[in-house]
């Protein structure tokens, strides 16, 4: 075996290589042990170096950084904050990810670290932000309006919106004065967009326009009433410019005379019990799409607007009216008048009309003031009387418990819910016991669902002494059983106390009531279906309170007691 001879020329340098590895290793190795337990040299964290540092003393840094004061500078304004309360920071887990940083190699040549700390949103930061954002600006949108024939446009300012993210990166970044931030906000529309959109409306009321049916003039369109028709609709990102054709339409219609026909709608038909429908019949007339279309056109290019006229459908089709199933009678209930006045009665009468011929659909809440609409003189109502407290007094309208009592009566025989029902303040003797209804306009309501499955007509029928409202549809075998409970809770007559203001100063008098005695009554009514199973049950509770004299006091003197303030005259 032949052994490895070194040459004496290298034997010097290999001796001073293995000293310096040994050397090496026990600078490393005293390294490591100095920093056993501390970060590493050249690890930075918020800034700080924080190489050879422990733990605790890690967070202590990082406790130290999130309790410092921070000026954020808005305008002219200051606002001087703990950065803890923008800045949330993880002390545990940023000294953790700070020891666990850097290598075995920056023990022996240290090289720059940067651990990012475990931050976040503060739990309080929404009402610092939300004191800078008073500075927000809204964007205001360029506007285009038209003023007769005259287009006018507001020019748009940009807004501005604090960057709340860019602000907390700012903190986090170690400052301790900052400038708050702010995005620009741009305007929905554009100063360009609304010139454009503005130039596009002038076009439209430039001149008049003309137009034609079949070749034959029928006329011209003003610019001041193609102005009426125009239609300026701000949009995402533009502003919309257009014609409303039904507008155009309702213009030119009369213009057309023999040439438009009306479409009929369908039509429900009492024979009897039974009811057939009435076909409908399409009609002629001007389209609006196509009015719309002519005069933008006509208006852009020149020449004259030639419409044609389409077939229009009805509102209610022969097949819609099918479909809603009325076919024969399921309810009818007749109220009596009891005493009544000529006003009274022209009343009832008149709202009998208005509900005459109502079509409830399938799921659809009938309210009887929104089908009856205001009661007022401009709608043909006389002046009639309404109960106020225990007093009679004149209004206008009266007779308008007669007809919500009557059709509430139909709905309540119906199985139909009842959704808002109130009783008369004073029992009315020609009215079922506990089965009365009062509606006033901005007051009381009379509301009841249909729950069939099909539509229901309403028609109504009347003397001068009796109102009757009858329901058709189709019939689903329903059971109605009520039972009237006894009169109790009697209440004796008092004084009741009202001010009217229109009396004399410092004036009272007294008007007398019947002295007829208050009570309750409840009145519970169970639906059953085809099968025999409840629907529902409910009870309709009635207070009426004893007919008490009023002491009506004039203004300037106060009633000893409740009181209620009469309605002007």
């Amino acid at each position: 075996m032949r052994s490895l001879t070194v040459p004496p020329k290298f034997k010097t340098p290999l001796l001073i290589a293995f000293g310096l590895v040994a050397a090496l290793a026990i600078a490393s190795i005293v390294r490591l042990v100095q920093y056993d337990g501390v970060a590493k040299p050249g690890v930075h964290v918020l800034g700080v170096d924080v190489g050879g540092k422990s733990r605790a003393q890690i967070i202590s840094l990082v406790d130290d950084w999130d309790a410092h004061p921070v000026t954020i500078s808005v305008g002219r304004r200051s606002y001087h904050v703990q950065r803890g309360w923008l800045v949330s920071v993880d002390a545990a887990a940023t000294a953790k990810r700070a020891l666990s940083a850097g290598s075995t190699f920056a023990l022996i040549s240290a090289k720059r670290v940067v651990v990012e700390p475990a931050l976040g949103r503060a739990t309080s930061a929404n009402n610092v932000l939300k004191a800078l954002a008073e500075d927000n600006r809204k964007a205001v949108s360029a506007t285009v309006r038209l003023h007769g024939t005259h287009v006018a446009v507001t020019q748009a300012h940009s807004g501005r919106r604090l960057d709340s993210d860019r602000l907390l990166s700012l903190l986090e970044r170690n400052k301790t004065a900052v400038e708050a931030p702010f995005s620009v906000v741009k305007p929905q529309v554009t100063n360009a967009e609304a010139a454009a959109a503005a130039a596009r409306a002038e076009a439209l009321v430039a001149k008049p326009v003309e137009v034609d049916y079949l070749g034959i003039p029928r006329g011209k369109l003003t610019p001041k009433q193609i102005a009426r028709a125009v239609r300026i609709t701000p949009n995402a990102h533009d502003v919309d410019v257009s014609l409303a054709g039904a507008d155009l339409a309702r213009i030119l219609r009369p213009r057309f005379g023999k040439w438009v026909v009306r479409a009929q709608n369908a039509r429900f038909v009492v024979k009897g019990k039974r009811v057939r429908v009435v076909p409908s019949r399409p009609g002629l007339d001007l389209a609006a799409p196509q009015v719309a279309s002519a005069v933008a056109a006509a208006a852009a290019e020149g020449g004259a607007a030639e419409i044609t006229l389409g077939p229009s459908a009805p509102d209610l089709t022969t097949a819609k009216a099918n479909a809603l199933g009325i076919k024969t009678k399921l309810v009818s209930y007749t109220t009596e008048m009891g005493p009544s006045s000529s006003n009274r009665i022209h009343n009832v009468h008149l709202m009998a009309n208005f509900i005459n011929g109502t079509i409830i659909q399938p799921g659809e809440v009938f309210s009887f003031n929104r089908v009856v609409g205001p009661r007022t003189a401009k709608r043909g109502f006389l002046e009639g009387s309404e109960i106020i407290g225990s007093l009679v007094l004149p209004s206008i309208g009266g007779g308008v418990c007669q007809t919500a009592t009557t059709l509430f009566n139909d709905a309540f025989e119906a199985g139909l819910p009842i959704l808002e029902r109130t009783n008369h303040n004073l029992y009315l003797s020609h009215y079922p016991l506990g089965r009365d209804a009062t509606v006033a306009w901005g007051g009381p309501d009379l509301k009841f669902k249909n729950d069939l499955q099909h539509g229901i007509l309403v028609k109504a029928s009347y003397t001068d002494a009796t109102l009757t409202f009858t329901f058709y549809g189709t019939s689903q075998g329903r059971r109605v059983v009520s039972h009237t409970g006894p009169q109790t809770h009697w209440t004796r007559p008092g004084l009741n106390y009202a001010v009217d203001l229109s009396a004399r100063p410092n004036s009272v008098h007294v008007v007398p009531g019947s002295g007829e005695l208050g009570f309750d009554v409840t009145v519970t009514r169970t639906v059953y279906n085809k099968a025999g199973k409840v629907i529902r049950h409910g009870a309709f509770k009635s207070r009426y309170i004893p007919d008490s004299s009023t002491a009506v006091y004039g203004p300037g003197k106060k009633p000893p007691g409740p009181y209620f303030v009469l309605p002007p005259t």
